[in-house]
This record gives structure tokens, C-alpha cells and sequence, in this order.
């Protein structure tokens, strides 16, 4: 006798992640919003970034979607069913097109499905299921099995690498995908200047109701003061990333809302431990004596976010974060790790950043507190994309970044930036690997019992303490600048918000 798996189809308004929407206008309603990057691939199965997935969210669905609240609903699934704890039976919804008009078919989700499980980027996230057991029962269902038990598949179908896309559209655009992406969702892309701005406009062949909006315009600003300036003049309707400083004049624009929720990111000052110093344990653990990072804390982010101290995120399921005290700043002991480790008065080390103003503002702290054991450091600001390909190239000693994990599932928290099959990959651009830790992660990926992987978890989590490949900084918060005449606005635990279901208030 079959087991079902139901997903609850919840009948909130806006629940169903880019799934429902409201009636469309007349005349053309357009959405500027200031963002603080520009995206580098809008391919689910190669970005890796949060300014990409927030474009990402405009454009494609999944089987299932994520509400506000955390809840996997179904979007694109009519229903999934679990004949065994192996099996999986999926029907797709009737009427479902592509921004081109074409109808969603089920070998477009085999194709989908089976393409970000063979990719390099994404290939962790989907790696429990059997490729060769995909099955095409008949033009509305599938089957596929999982070759072991995987405690985070269904949060891997809910997450933006499981985009369903178009198997001939993929085939017949190859790398230019990635720059011309096409979904199902309510929005599609009309142009795309590299550093300056995306344009979307709604899909006249969205298989649901229209979106009230036209329009979407997504512009790079990678000034936090300026994106503020932007908001306040009326050039843009929303502002991402407001900044710790900035937060009161928002509060006091009558005609300015700011939203604010802390959100799965813990942001950290990586450790090149692929070369010296910081090959050397006792070098990484000056660095934790060396900084003040309370003070960089308050000075930097003024009670925005929360002080780190794990790599699991509070948000997320098995944190010991809040059983962590903070590392004190002990100039002694930090000076006489640095000298066991070699590290000698003049030494020159190079901390990379983005254009993120607080991140090179904890650069300067940085360097100005590790003048008092002699090391110069050298702050390298540059574009994010030009950032991404020097720690590919291992130039730097440092960098400050932070880690969000699409998919809300703790094993996320640490394959990527700790399992070794990703070292040299973001967020693991350091190259940290310790066959200790892989065992852990691969362990909680296929195990279920909640008690068991809390154990485990626990464990991966005094692991990642101990090899120090991090320094932490903070788990971040969401702030968002937002007119008063936008409606429907639902701030998320991410930097990719929901735009799709937006609307402008009626004028009086």
C-alpha cells in the first residue's frame, strides 16, 4: 500500500512562492530596485551568488516552493507521492507554459532534474538521487529513486537549483543560457547590462493570474549611501541593503518603510590555508586572539545581525551558536601564536573584498588592530566578479564573504564551505579539507532521525571551531528601504526577495 507524501497547497495570500499572483494593469507599472551587485549567471545549475538568485527568483519555479515562514508548499508539482522511502512519484500541473509559450512537458523536468544533478556547482545538492532511474510514466508523471536516504531532498526540489527549465531552449542557447534564461515564473528577461541593470517584464504567458506589475528593474548600485540617496529622491521603489548608519533616516522618511528580520547568512573572514601562514593551525588561532571582534561588531554593523560564533546560522535547525561564548580579544597570547607559527614583524598579508562598504570597513579595523604584532595588511578592494576570479587564482591571504545556503537544510551549512569536494569553490576558496568533517556532513546528509543528526551536527560544529578555516563576523539581517506606496512586500531570511507578487498602491 502506497504511502502518500501530500504537500499542503496553503490558501494564504502570496504563499505559494512566484505560484500565484494578482490581476494585471493597463497602464505600465515599472519597479526600480537598487541592489548591490550585479548578477554573474542566471543559470540555476552554475550561479552562486545571492544577486544572481535574486533575479532567479523573478523568472523560474520548482516542483516546490518556500513560503515566508519556511514551509514547502507544491508549485509546479500536482502531487508527489512515496511508494517507498526511496521512490519518488511526481505529476506535474496541467496548463503550465514557458515565457515562450510552450507547455511545460515532463521530459523538460527529467531534463531539469537530471541536469543540476550532474553539474558541477549543484551536483552535492542532488547527489542522493540515481540518475538512471528517472522514468517517464506518462505525459504528466514521473519517477525517479534515490540511491540512499536523503534528509534533504525535499528542500533541494524547494531550492533555486531546482528550477525547472526548457530541455530545447538550454540545448539551442548552450553558455549564452546563462545570460538568456527562460521559466515559468511571472516575470522573463528583457536585457541585461553587465554592472548597470536587468530589466525583466511580466510573461503575457504566465499559466496563472498576471502579476500587477510590468516591470522590474534591478539596478546596480554598490554604494550603500547612494542606493539611500536613490530611495529618498524617488529613483527607486525598494533599496536592498540598507545600511547600520542609514537605518534611522529611513525610520524618520514618512514616506519610507524599513524591514528588517535576521537572515540565514553568517559572514566571515576566510583563511587561506593552501599557503603560508595560514596553512599553520597556530596561525589561525592568533587570528582568533588577535581581533577584537566585538568591536568590530558594534563599531561596523551598530547591533545589525548578531555576533557569530559557529557556522551554523540560529535560523537554522542544530545551532550552538547560543551556547558559544565570544573569543576575547589576548594581544599576548595572539603575539606568541604568531611568532610559533613564523609570522614576524613586517609580514605582508593581502585581505581581498567586494565593494561592500562594511566589509571593507571591518578591513580597515582589521588592519589597523594587526599593526600591534607587526603585520601589514594590505586591503584589495575590487568588483565581485574580479574578487570571485582571484580567489579562484588563490592570490589572496584573506577574504571577507558571506554564506547563505539555498537550500534550508543544515547539511548546507557545511558542504559547501567545509567538504572537500568543494575546496577551491565558493565559499571554500581557502581550500579547507579534513576527511574528519567530510565523514560528518556525508553522515547527516542520509540520516533521518532528528536526534542522530543532531549529534551530528553538533560534532561537524566543534570540528569547524577547532580547524578554524573561519574567523566569524556575524550572522546578518535583512534590512530593506521600501516606498510607502509598494503593497504586498514579505521580507525573506535572504538577500533574493519575491518581487513577482508586488503591486503599487492605488492613487487617491
Amino acid at each position: 500500500m502506497r504511502k502518500k507524501l501530500f504537500i499542503v497547497i496553503l490558501s494564504l495570500a502570496m504563499i505559494l512562492s512566484a505560484c500565484s499572483s494578482g490581476s494585471s494593469k493597463t497602464d505600465e507599472k515599472t519597479l526600480n530596485v537598487a541592489v548591490a551587485a550585479d548578477a554573474t549567471s542566471l543559470d540555476p545549475i552554475s550561479y552562486n551568488d545571492d544577486f544572481s538568485e535574486n533575479v532567479m527568483k523573478q523568472i523560474f519555479q520548482g516542483l516546490l516552493a518556500k513560503t515566508a515562514d519556511n514551509k514547502i508548499v507544491n508549485c509546479l508539482a500536482q502531487s508527489i507521492e512515496k511508494p517507498d522511502d526511496l521512490t519518488f512519484i511526481i505529476k506535474i500541473k496541467d496548463g503550465v507554459k514557458f515565457s515562450n509559450g510552450d507547455d511545460l512537458t515532463v521530459d523538460d523536468v527529467i531534463f531539469s532534474l537530471d541536469r543540476v544533478a550532474g553539474s558541477d556547482q549543484y551536483g552535492y545538492v542532488f547527489q542522493s538521487i540515481d540518475r538512471n532511474s528517472f522514468e517517464k510514466i506518462d505525459d504528466k508523471t514521473f519517477k525517479f529513486k534515490l540511491k540512499e536516504a536523503d534528509a534533504t531532498i525535499m528542500e533541494a526540489l524547494a531550492g533555486p537549483s531546482g528550477a525547472i527549465v526548457q530541455q530545447k531552449d538550454v540545448e539551442a542557447k548552450g553558455e549564452k543560457f546563462a545570460q538568456e534564461p527562460m521559466g515559468t515564473g511571472l516575470f522573463k528577461i528583457d536585457s541585461w547590462t553587465k554592472l548597470d541593470t536587468i530589466s525583466l517584464s511580466k510573461n503575457e504567458n504566465y499559466w496563472q493570474e498576471a502579476p500587477k506589475i510590468d516591470k522590474i528593474v534591478l539596478r546596480v548600485v554598490p554604494e550603500a549611501s547612494q542606493r539611500l540617496i536613490e530611495l529618498e529622491s524617488g529613483n527607486v521603489d525598494i533599496a536592498y541593503q540598507i545600511a547600520p548608519n542609514d537605518i534611522k533616516k529611513v525610520e524618520e522618511n514618512k514616506d519610507l518603510s524599513l524591514m528588517r528580520r535576521l537572515d540565514n547568512s553568517v559572514h566571515f573572514i576566510s583563511l587561506n590555508v593552501s599557503k603560508p601562514p595560514f596553512d599553520n593551525i597556530k596561525a589561525r588561532e592568533a587570528m582568533d586572539y588577535a581581533l577584537d571582534m566585538e568591536t568590530i561588531f558594534n563599531t561596523v554593523f551598530m547591533g545589525v545581525g548578531k555576533l557569530a560564533t559557529s557556522p551554523v546560522n540560529p535560523n537554522f535547525s542544530y545551532s550552538i551558536a547560543d551556547q558559544i561564548q565570544p573569543i576575547k580579544q589576548d594581544k599576548e597570547k595572539a603575539k606568541e601564536l604568531f611568532a610559533e607559527a613564523g609570522v614576524k614583524p613586517g609580514t605582508l598579508l593581502k585581505i581581498y573584498v567586494n565593494e561592500n562598504q562594511q566589509r571593507n570597513d571591518v578591513a580597515a579595523m582589521m588592519q589597523e588592530q594587526l599593526k600591534e604584532y607587526g603585520i601589514d595588511l594590505q586591503i584589495v578592494k575590487l568588483e565581485w566578479g574580479a574578487m570571485v576570479e582571484a580567489l579562484k587564482a588563490k592570490e589572496d591571504d584573506m577574504f571577507i564573504m558571506s554564506w547563505s545556503p539555498s537550500a534550508h537544510d543544515t547539511h548546507y551549512e557545511f558542504f559547501s564551505p567545509y567538504h572537500s569536494n568543494k575546496a577551491g569553490q565558493g565559499p571554500n576558496y581557502s581550500a579547507y579539507t579534513n576527511p574528519e568533517m567530510d565523514k560528518l556532513i556525508i553522515e547527516g546528509l542520509h540520516t533521518t532521525d532528528e536526534n542522530k543528526r543532531a549529534e551530528i551536527y553538533k560534532a561537524a560544529q566543534e570540528l569547524a571551531i577547532k580547524d578554524k578555516p573561519y574567523k566569524y563576523i556575524h550572522y546578518g539581517e535583512t534590512v530593506v528601504g521600501i516606498k510607502n506606496t509598494i503593497e504586498g512586500f514579505e521580507l525573506l531570511p535572504t538577500y533574493a526577495q519575491n518581487l513577482w507578487n508586488l503591486s503599487f498602491k492605488e492613487s487617491k
